[in-house]
């Protein structure tokens, strides 16, 4: 059934005793670290957004911030699969795409279970998940391993089931990036990327996914900053405006055509696909006045407040906006339970939950690491490979920022040590120092690393610079059998075709992984083969 935010006479009562600063800060989820940076008080934001910190750190943090609070704030973070990676200290899982490999919508849903709880332990009670794009590119920076994948019914099935888990146990699921990112190279966090769909493909893909999970309960929607000119018209400049400022996308197509009336948050109003397509403060007014209830990330200073009301006064942005857009925060609140100070503490207070059961939490995580993991292509018949205790092994790292993961290389390392004492481990070698290596008869196997995690403005998810280069020679061609893992990013087999003969995916590196991935590949259980979440 659809979620509805229904407004409240209580709501409608508070909304009418605030002048535009307080309905502006209603409408508006600061970062915690910036408003730390610039000094801000705590009762003045209607939501909260928590970077990754300690399970400790935040405990205090998120207390004295709703304590202090007049209207208690939404609490909010970034909970994609699992709570691990947004609380430090928390279950770790492997990343979205990972999950739906298992084809498992009951781990999906309980996935989604332990995140709300982890979190909501602290006092959360919104997150931006899940992510539903679908991995139709295989060079998009953005969606790649977050993704459940490609095909839109799989997508529904494991993000759908995730949403639930999430729902079901009190946290606010989101579903991004609306109307679809998963199908450019361009990072919309840099630039306005566009989604190139037909009105009918659109409704046969990411169309579908959107409607379904709408239809199934979805109490928020992100949009993107990206364009869909299939259902939008071009500005005097040719250009097509990002979804989170178009009222055509949000109020014609998602309201009007599909029905959401749940909460809509821009995703952050300074990343380049708003702010290099319309001036930062008029994105800002834009956002709202065409669909948004929630800003994401605004700068608040003082001249955030001076450059809102020049909006207001010029037209750009209503008075009646901004208390539509707070009833509607308000009055969900009020469904939530969230008013008044007491709740807030409440939230907080109850710190060892009887029904949260960290070692089952971990047992959960590691059996989706485990499931996951997934025979990409082996068309040598390389695997299972049986490593001995005179196998001579060479762990080959290509790899950029290499510098990041030397934990994840030494427990390769590590685990290989554990069937050969015969281990020897490099970090971009170079081709002429793998041609040696593959022809030169001095090893029996190299287990080559490769590929990087997505990182947000990076604007690439391949191999980039001199490391690149790593691939050139025709070492993979020779006589030592090679197995290749891609760590992170899930579609290294489609640039290097020929290239890469057999290949392991692991989707994400969550501390039990490598010791899975060298059990599969030894093995020990019997790997996945089947690539769901890819096709």
């Amino acid at each position: 059934m659809k979620y509805r935010i229904k407004q409240t006479p209580q709501a409608q009562q508070l909304v009418n005793s605030l002048d535009f600063r307080g309905l502006l800060n209603q409408v508006i989820c600061p970062a915690y670290a910036r408003i730390q940076q610039e000094k801000q008080e705590a009762e003045n934001f209607g939501a909260v957004f928590f970077h990754p910190m300690e399970v400790s750190e935040l405990r205090i943090a998120i207390r004295r911030f709703q304590e202090a609070a007049g209207i208690s704030p939404l609490i909010v973070s970034d909970l994609e699969c699992g709570p691990g990676n947004m609380i430090q200290g928390a279950a770790r899982f492997p990343y979205m795409m990972g999950l739906s490999q298992t084809n498992s919508p009951e781990l999906a849903y309980e996935a989604g279970k332990i995140a709300a709880q982890e979190a909501g332990e602290l006092g959360y009670n919104w997150t931006f998940s899940p992510v539903v794009d679908l991995a139709a590119d295989p060079d998009s920076p953005v969606v790649s391993m977050r993704s459940p994948g490609q095909d839109p019914e799989h997508v529904i099935k494991m993000a759908g089931a995730y949403m639930q888990g999430l729902q079901d146990h009190g946290m606010i699921a989101t579903i991004k990036h609306f109307p679809g990112d998963g199908h450019s190279s361009l990072d919309h966090h840099l630039t306005t990327s566009v989604n190139p769909l037909t009105q009918r493909e659109w409704w046969k893909g990411p169309g579908r996914v959107f409607q379904a999970l709408i239809d199934d309960g979805a109490m928020a929607v992100m949009p993107g900053h990206i364009a869909l000119p299939a259902f939008d018209v071009p500005d005097e400049n040719g250009l097509y405006p990002p979804a989170a400022l178009s009222k055509r996308l949000l109020v014609d197509l998602l309201r009007t055509k599909m029905g959401f009336e749940g909460l809509i948050v821009s995703d952050a109003i300074e990343m380049g696909g708003a702010v290099g397509y319309m001036n930062y403060y008029d994105a800002c007014a834009a956002a709202l006045e065409n669909g948004c209830d929630l800003l994401l990330f605004p700068r608040v200073n003082e001249r955030f407040y001076t450059e809102m009301e020049c909006r207001m006064e010029s037209g750009k942005l209503s008075l009646q906006t901004l208390r539509d857009r707070a009833g509607r925060i308000l009055s969900l609140k009020e469904q939530l339970g969230l008013f008044g100070q007491k709740e807030a503490s409440q939230a907080v207070e109850n710190t060892q939950n009887p029904a949260i059961s960290k070692e089952h939490n971990v047992r959960v995580a590691e059996r989706i690491a485990r499931e996951s993991i997934t025979l990409v292509r082996d068309r040598k018949g390389l695997v299972p490979f049986p490593i001995k205790p005179e196998t001579r092994v060479l762990h080959a790292v290509i790899m950029n920022n290499h510098d990041r993961y030397a934990e994840l290389y030494e427990r390769v390392k590590r685990e290989l040590a554990k069937h050969t004492a015969h281990v020897e481990q490099w970090v971009d070698p170079g081709p002429d120092r793998l041609f040696e290596a593959a022809g030169g008869g001095s090893f029996d196997l190299i287990l080559c690393s490769i590929g990087s995690r997505l990182s947000y403005g990076l604007n690439v998810v391949r191999l980039h610079d001199e490391v690149a280069r790593n691939m050139m020679g025709g070492w993979t061609k020779l006589d030592t059998p090679i197995i290749f893992v891609s760590h992170f990013h899930p579609f290294v087999h489609k640039e290097y075709e020929a290239s890469i003969d057999t290949l392991i995916n692991t989707y994400g590196d969550i501390e039990v992984t490598v010791k899975y991935l060298v059990d599969a590949l030894t093995g020990t259980y019997a790997i996945r083969r089947e690539l769901l979440a890819h096709n």
